[in-house]
């Protein structure tokens, strides 16, 4: 009979692991340094894997533990703790996979040893103190939201105008206490335009305001003009990535002076809490990190898989995971919902109301669609054709795409839907399975059947309709892929602590095209008649060698506006 320890109580070891850690450390030169051998309990603390515990493993003690929970039953069992699933553990990249499938493919789905995850990093989600901080959102031809959250008890107000050092409207002073988010809509604005303000705050039971440095953003392209927007996916505030990298990369963005900054999501990391409700840092730590960029370029997000809503969490309370961090995610991150500018999801939530989760706006001579894979597929354990954009994100999709006149038709997701297992690694290699391709693993078209009703899978939606890249995130790192004439564009992490690593490509199904490591963003220039999309890496100071240097474009490729 399996030996279970129940995870609920297992923050209560950190004494007994701290103890654990003096004779382990005693004994390390005995032992074998990649973590095979010794305390079980102490290998999943030890991230590093440098055979001893430091402050923030031990911080992060219940987290890790998690990672030995094989079958996500909230305990340990003795096979748990076996020293096969700790080999397991620490001798995989997360998400690796092995085998050979009859057609050659390395990744074989039934030797995937499913609920396996690596012990949870530290999470970095310590910034700098502030009053508040700011962001933009849902930019349309008229209007823009602007989202301030307050740390001290403030009273605001802003001036804005057309022109630098000109302001001709301002808002009402409104207080905003501690602890709250205001959203505040600056509008009319001119069409077309450039557009600049300024937030004015004072400490309550103050007299004087103090202005802010002047902003700007720029309201919906008009068709003909040219614009710049930038996207970045998988920013992880954990152990593997530099903070000062990452704010690097928001700098690069600014730098590059886009319309507006598309995150393709894995941002706030809910479902590696023990407790979900403990993920708020994550939230606060990603408003200072956006408002660096975001002052001055609207921010859109995506959602992944690690951000905590997905529809088999959704049991219908009022305070499950789905629905927390639904509502956390509105209440920091303005997203849009339909009105005369946006499109999207109309179909309000009991708890949650307007999910915001996907949406399709046009700027000058593009077509934006984003794409929610979670909160449709309600069965985790129903197979891969349980994945699913649900029967009215799918029927808006194909209506959004075929009514569109977009010289240039772009899509945003986390991940595809379906996918080879429940990894959902890749993209032109999964292409053509359940419903983004229609097919099994066995080569088999089961669309009909699996579908009824449905036109055609997504991958055959955006070849017919002229889509002409699908941006991507989810593998951490940069591929560039071409099936159809539809270019699958993996987005990289903008601050991942390696460079040069891609050892991950070819488990994940990257066969081809281009590969490149993280870190960095990438910057997509539109104008009437082509589109250019550079990758532009980030270096912090010290990283600078080898003929590197920070904001060099690694890799840059230009689409032409196809023939009529």
């Amino acid at each position: 009979m399996q030996k279970r320890i129940p995870i609920l109580i297992l923050s209560f070891t950190t004494v007994f692991v701290m103890t654990q850690a003096i004779s382990q450390n005693r004994q390390r030169d005995q032992r074998d340094r990649s973590g095979r051998g010794g305390n079980p309990i102490h290998q999943a603390l030890d991230v590093n894997r440098d055979g001893v515990l430091n402050a923030d493993e031990i911080n992060n003690a219940t987290h890790a533990l998690l990672g030995l929970d094989v079958n996500n039953d909230g305990k340990l069992s003795s096979i748990e703790l076996s020293r096969e699933n700790r080999n397991r553990l620490s001798g995989q990249n997360r998400g690796r996979e092995s085998g050979t499938n009859q057609k050659g493919d390395r990744r074989n789905q039934q030797e995937i040893p499913r609920g396996i995850r690596m012990p949870t990093p530290a999470f970095q989600t310590q910034v700098p103190d502030r009053a508040f901080d700011h962001i933009l959102g849902r930019p349309t031809d008229s209007s823009v939201t602007v989202s301030i959250s307050v740390y001290q008890d403030h009273d605001f107000y802003i001036e804005y105008g057309p022109a630098a050092g000109r302001y001709t409207e301002k808002t009402s002073i409104d207080p905003i206490l501690a602890g709250e988010t205001r959203e505040i809509d600056l509008t009319p604005l001119p069409a077309n335009a450039r557009c600049f303000y300024r937030i004015h705050h004072r400490a309550l039971n103050t007299n004087h305001f103090i202005p802010s440095e002047e902003y700007s953003f720029h309201t919906q392209r008009s068709p003909g003009n040219p614009f710049t927007f930038t996207v970045q996916a998988d920013s992880h505030l954990d152990f593997g990535i530099i903070p000062k990298k990452y704010e690097q990369t928001l700098a690069n963005a600014l730098a590059d002076k886009t319309d507006f900054h598309i995150e393709l999501g894995d941002t706030f990391m809910v479902d590696k809490y023990s407790n979900f409700r403990q993920a708020e840092p994550q939230y606060l730590a990603q408003r200072y990190y956006f408002s660096r960029l975001c002052h001055s370029a609207p921010l859109f997000f995506v959602l992944g898989n690690h951000d905590g809503e997905f529809g088999y969490r959704d049991d219908g309370s009022s305070d499950n995971m789905s629905v927390w961090s639904a509502n956390m995610r509105k209440k920091y991150f303005p997203n849009p919902s339909p009105n005369h500018f946006y499109t999207g999801n109309e179909m309000p939530h009991k708890e949650v109301g307007h999910l915001e989760n996907y949406y399709a706006w046009t700027w000058g001579d593009a077509l934006f669609i984003t794409l929610d894979p979670f909160w449709y597929s309600t069965n985790r354990r129903g197979g891969q054709w349980s994945k699913t954009l649900g029967d009215q994100q799918y029927k808006w999709l194909h209506k959004t795409l075929a009514s569109s006149p977009a010289k240039f038709k772009f899509i945003f997701l986390h991940y595809l839907v379906g996918g080879l297992n429940n990894e959902t690694r890749g993209a032109k290699s999964i292409a053509h399975l359940y419903e983004w391709g229609g097919q099994n693993v066995e080569g088999e078209n089961q669309w009909n059947s699996q579908r009824p009703g449905w036109d055609s899978p997504i991958h055959q939606l955006l070849k017919r309709h002229g889509v002409n890249v699908v941006f991507h995130g989810h593998d951490h790192l940069y591929a560039k892929e071409e099936l159809d004439g539809v270019i699958y564009q993996a987005v990289p992490q903008p601050g991942h602590r390696r460079f040069g690593n891609t050892r991950s490509a070819l488990d994940y199904g990257y066969t081809d095209g281009v590969i490149l490591s993280s870190s960095g963003h990438l910057k997509v220039s539109v104008s009437e008649d082509r589109c250019t999309i550079d990758y532009i890496y980030s270096f912090l100071p010290d990283e600078e060698k080898n003929g590197h240097l920070n904001g060099e474009i690694a890799h840059s490729y230009t689409l032409d506006t196809p023939e009529p």
